[in-house]
């Protein structure tokens, strides 16, 4: 990850104080932020730390009255290094002594290490006074506490150890707390300020989770090392000055109160054992382990600071607004699919952090949920062996989308790997009827092709009998097994050649023809054999503007249509008796299932339980149901039983409720006036809140493909900012698949920029509303949608607060050189041809990274560091010219991600930067 803005930008103080307590003791107190923000205190650590700049950065300016002050004795509080009337109880006066000055009736009160300890003591004697807490690197000054750091941390860190206590005679070595406390009171200068820099290097070198220089040297210098030295040995040697183990004993005086407890799992000066025994007597609070972090934040490892800003903004926040790591934790379950033999259902799910393969066993009911892989890497689809109850499944690195096949037998834990080949792609295709054989793609005889490969499971044997240009895709094993059916994406995905292939040889027969030309082919979303491989039947768009379902005579290629609805037919199962099709079509981004009758024609639909999408389809078992993947706008997937006879259905898997019905909403369709007169769909998310008075604030989702749509689904982030009060538009602009194939060509090659055009004029509607802020619209899209953002900010850059782009494209001409080169003959048929001088020309002028010194707009841009479709080159290239022009932008790189982001952890961070990068935007402007 690069250039992660941790901490909010610098800020200085706009009220400074030199405020007596009891003499002779002088603080320096300092107020930064907004005057009218919520109070909070930070007390640093040591006891003698003092306070330092980038300690107010961790609150936001426009929230927070920011107060930090320099204990007695340290920093430019006077006197220095004294240690007459410097004890806890004082301390605790003192901070009192400053909310009274300062006129506040009660303040959030934030510590860190020693800073933790003083903050939960102040707490316990003046919980009335305290609005919440946040403490960090936490210490309960505790004697075994004391003692590791003396005598413990040296195990970890023996280099730095043997010099400080090689400062001591080995007579004295068994205590040096008592050796050096004896050092650094001694009136002799020489004698304490070598005890003084022998203490804090080790202590400094001991911080950091990586070694840095610049920190050893900043604490180090000989004042400040004086000042926390002496100090922090007195306060060790006093027990603190409280009684034994006062804060655990007194911890339900403050359990009321909102707390954030975050600690560095690496913590080797303030040990993870304290701030766990902290939660677990307080376990109302929340508990954060920051994996990536020792004891102090810095530029090289700033996790801990971005875990402490979050933590602050939570606080800023209240309790009723869940945060977004809540609207993360939503778990999936989808792809369901069913044994032959009708005994075990499978499907995959995120619950543990990224898709493994899940199964139940059907035989008995309310049998419990088997996670079936465990692997380091997520599951990509699966099918099951015909005759068995064996998974083949995919797998890639790091979302590389170098997929490798993996057969995983019934009974046994550990997956057999078919192939073994990480720079070859592997593409599943199909079992035939007996399971004993597979046909796959792979392009390990030509990288930019994908060739048809044969397997028999039994013997191993694996043979290519396929080659030639072009992207093709195994569909189906002929019932008989002599042949292949072979989708030819050659000419792009929207014109898709079918044929025959004889697998003993002989000449493949075409059942439709590609190379239609650009908006004019066929699209297929599903084949399958009936009549005993009589017929073939797909849901596709061959010749209409919306995927209907058609049988094709397999003698003559002549195609019957079956069902033409209005929207696109997506998914499609038939019954065991091939008397019923169900098929799910998509209405407007909903889906809609509707049962076909073979015999008759007629059609029946089925109720769907909530609004969703169907994303996978088949029969059950018994055939009195369907099996279903359900997502929706208000939450993630789950697998269903829905009864043929309309009766309630039935949840198979889902993910535990995380969220309440009134942390999400259900958006509405909109259609706006574009430039041309044409109307544009948009889903638009209405926060439950009135619009506050100078109107909410927008964030506009554009989605990728740009053949895609923006549909029912789960989004966590534009949840999260409804629930903020923002209004989230998600238009489905032209280029956009759902509406037809004219709507969805509207887009192509030179009509590049159309879709741009459109994304203002709606952004221009959406201004004009009275209860809409048009200074506070921020613009988002992933992949081509990045591309999108990229062109809006650069085609029209004061229209926009803020804008965050996800692995978008930058620059056609260096994306279509940089992309796998199996993907690069599908992405030119709809953007341009890179090898010839008008395409280049063409693409360049389409570039919005031609354009970049035009961007005015405040820039955060995600990628990830393994992506084969759109190269992290694309978001570095943006990021790089920006930052030459100290343009204000983020650029996080997530290495060992692809196209997206699949590891919770990993869309924590991203998404966890980009909300607090436009809300800080947004409240600036």
């Amino acid at each position: 990850m690069m250039n992660n803005e941790a901490l909010y930008p610098p800020t200085k103080p706009f009220a400074a104080h030199m405020l007596p307590v009891e003499p002779p003791h002088v603080l320096y107190v300092e107020e930064s932020g907004n005057p009218d923000g919520i109070p909070v205190v930070f007390l640093h650590g040591g006891p003698g730390g003092g306070v330092k700049p980038a300690q107010r950065r961790t609150f936001d300016p426009a929230r927070y009255r920011i107060i930090l002050f320099d204990q007695r004795g340290c920093g430019r509080s006077t006197p220095s290094a004294l240690l007459e009337g410097n004890e806890t109880p004082a301390l605790i006066s003192d901070i009192e002594r400053i909310r009274e000055h300062l006129k506040i009736e009660s303040w959030l009160v934030a510590g860190g290490s020693w800073g933790s300890l003083l903050a939960l003591a102040y707490a316990i004697a003046q919980p009335d006074r305290c609005r919440g807490l946040r403490v960090h690197g936490v210490f309960l000054g505790r004697p075994h506490e004391v003692r590791f750091w003396f005598h413990g941390i040296g195990t970890l860190f023996p280099d730095a150890f043997e010099d400080f206590a090689g400062h001591i005679d080995k007579d004295e070595r068994d205590d040096l707390l008592k050796a050096y406390y004896t050092r650094l009171v001694d009136p002799d200068p020489r004698v304490h300020m070598a005890a003084a820099q022998a203490l804090r290097g080790f202590s400094a070198r001991t911080q950091t989770l990586l070694l840095s220089p610049a920190h050893v040297n900043n604490l180090t210098q000989p004042q400040a090392a004086l000042e926390i030295s002496r100090i922090f040995t007195h306060y060790c040697s006093n027990a603190f000055f409280m009684p034994a183990n006062h804060i655990l004993n007194n911890i339900s005086r403050i359990r009321h109160l909102p707390c954030e407890i975050v600690q560095g799992r690496y913590d080797v000066v303030t040990p993870p054992q304290s701030a766990w025994d902290l939660h677990r007597a307080w376990p109302e609070a929340r508990f954060t382990l920051v994996e990536l972090s020792n004891h102090v934040a810095t530029p090289e490892a700033p996790d801990l600071s971005t875990a402490l800003r979050s933590a602050d903004d939570r606080l800023a926040d209240g309790p009723d607004l869940p945060p977004i790591e809540t609207y993360l934790a939503p778990r999936a379950h989808h792809s369901p699919a069913i044994s032959e033999d009708g005994t075990l259902l499978a499907w995959l799910s995120d619950q543990t952090g990224f898709d493994q393969l899940w199964s139940r066993d059907l035989r008995n009911v309310g049998s419990p949920a088997v996670q079936l892989t465990s692997l380091n890497e997520k599951v990509g689809s699966f099918a099951f062996r015909p005759g068995s109850r064996d998974i083949l499944f995919t797998t890639d690195s790091g979302g590389d989308e170098h997929h490798q096949l993996n057969l995983l037998r019934d009974g046994v834990a550990t997956p057999e790997p078919l192939t073994e080949a990480p720079g070859v792609v592997h593409n599943w295709g199909c079992f035939d009827a007996t399971g004993k054989r597979i046909a796959y793609a792979s392009n390990s005889v030509d990288a930019t092709a994908m060739q048809i490969h044969l397997r028999d499971l039994d013997t191993g044997e694996d043979r290519v009998i396929l080659t030639g240009p072009g992207y093709r895709t195994p569909r189906n094993f002929t019932p008989d097994g002599s042949a292949l059916l072979i989708e030819d994406n050659r000419d792009g995905m929207y014109d898709a050649e079918l044929h025959l292939l004889p697998i003993e040889g002989g000449t493949p027969r075409v059942l439709f023809p590609g190379g239609q030309g650009q908006g004019k082919g066929a699209h297929i979303y599903a084949a399958r054999w009936i009549a005993k491989g009589a017929a073939l039947l797909l849901a596709t768009d061959k010749g209409q503007a919306f995927h209907g379902i058609a049988q094709m005579d397999t003698q003559s290629a002549a195609l019957a249509w079956l069902a033409q609805p209005a929207g696109d037919v997506e998914a499609m199962a038939v019954s065991k008796d091939e008397t019923t099709i169900a098929y799910a079509w998509n209405d407007q981004g909903y889906s809609r299932i509707m049962l076909l009758d073979g015999a008759t024609g007629s059609e029946s639909e089925l109720a769907l339980p909530t609004p969703g999408r169907i994303t996978t389809l088949t029969f059950a078992p018994d055939q009195m149901a369907l099996i279903v993947a359900l997502a929706g706008f208000r939450a993630p997937s789950r697998v269903l039983r829905i009864a043929l006879d309309g009766q309630a259905s039935t949840i198979l898997c889902q993910g535990a409720p995380v969220l309440a019905c009134e942390d999400t909403v259900e958006p509405t369709i909109q259609y706006f006036t574009s430039f041309d007169s044409a109307e544009v769909p948009a889903f638009v998310f209405t926060p439950r809140t009135p619009a506050p008075p100078g109107g909410y604030p927008t964030f506009f989702i554009v989605h990728g493909g740009p053949e895609s749509q923006y549909a029912a689904h789960w989004r966590s982030d534009a949840q999260y900012l409804v629930r903020r009060g923002w209004l989230v538009v998600a238009p489905n602009v032209r280029g956009s698949t759902g509406y037809g194939r004219d709507w969805q060509a509207a887009d192509d090659l030179d009509l590049r920029m159309d879709p741009v055009r459109d994304l203002k004029a709606i952004r221009d509607a959406i201004a004009a509303r009275d209860d809409v802020n048009a200074r506070r619209m921020v613009v988002s899209g992933q992949s081509y949608g990045g591309f999108m953002v990229l062109a809006s900010i650069t085609e029209y850059p004061d229209d926009w607060c803020a804008a965050a782009d996800f692995y978008g494209i930058a620059d056609f001409n260096t994306l279509l050189a940089a992309t796998g080169p199996w993907r690069r003959k599908l992405r030119a048929v709809e953007y341009g041809d890179p090898d010839t001088d008008a395409g280049r020309a063409m693409l360049a002028a389409l570039s919005p990274y031609r354009k970049v010194g035009d961007i005015r707009t405040p820039l955060f841009l995600a990628h990830g560091g393994d992506d084969p479709r759109v190269t992290p080159a694309e978001s570095e290239l943006v990021y790089a010219s920006l930052f030459g022009r100290g343009h204000d932008c983020q650029l996080i790189r997530i290495d060992h991600e692809g196209h997206g982001f699949a590891r919770l952890k990993n869309r924590e961070k991203v998404y966890g930067a980009m909300v607090r990068f436009v809300e800080t935007r947004a409240r600036a402007s």
